[in-house]
């Protein structure tokens, strides 16, 4: 299989996961659900980013793979810190390894070809941060803890910004 194929045919399957995930995401209420699907993109986000340090051809999608790393990191911070307070005694830590979808995306993320790698992680991205936009609306209006209820809502303005800032790049790509 050519690699234009390939690089078409993942980025179907990625957009397909990013669906679903959305869909998921949007009707995420309890605390073990939120906590899970909230380490797993964090952890998605970090090796994606990591990846683009190394592969990026564009110093603009460098410094955003950056700025993922670092604020990803900080949010995986928050939401451990979250898990120690006694509102949320009861909630089971996540699994701390990536769901199978996310492993294919950052499958697909490494097998791009280098003159599509840039375009496939921005897509990603926006795919992504789409999910955990929906994943934190979701848990901020039907929640059911109200410390990780504040999380999300903390957190919703600083995956917008995200959101907004790849899809921004994407475009000017």
């Amino acid at each position: 299989m050519s690699s234009e194929i390939k690089d078409t045919v993942n980025k179907v399957t990625d957009a397909i996961g990013g669906t679903i995930g959305k869909m998921g995401a949007s009707v995420t209420s309890s605390a073990d659900g939120f906590v899970e699907q909230a380490a797993i993109g964090d952890m998605y986000e970090i090796e994606a980013g990591r990846l683009a340090m190394q592969r990026s051809r564009h110093d603009k999608v460098r410094a955003m793979a950056r700025k993922m790393i670092v604020d990803h990191t900080t949010s995986s911070h928050h939401l451990m810190a979250a898990l120690e307070m006694n509102e949320t005694r009861g909630v089971a830590p996540p699994a701390m390894k990536l769901d199978t979808r996310r492993e294919t995306m950052l499958k697909h993320l490494a097998e791009a070809s280098d003159d599509e790698f840039d375009r496939t992680y921005l897509d990603q991205q926006v795919l992504a941060h789409e999910e955990t936009t929906s994943l934190m609306r979701s848990y901020t209006e039907k929640g059911d803890n109200p410390q990780l209820r504040s999380l999300a809502l903390s957190t919703l303005p600083v995956v917008e910004r995200h959101l907004a800032h790849m899809t921004e790049l994407r475009a000017a790509l």
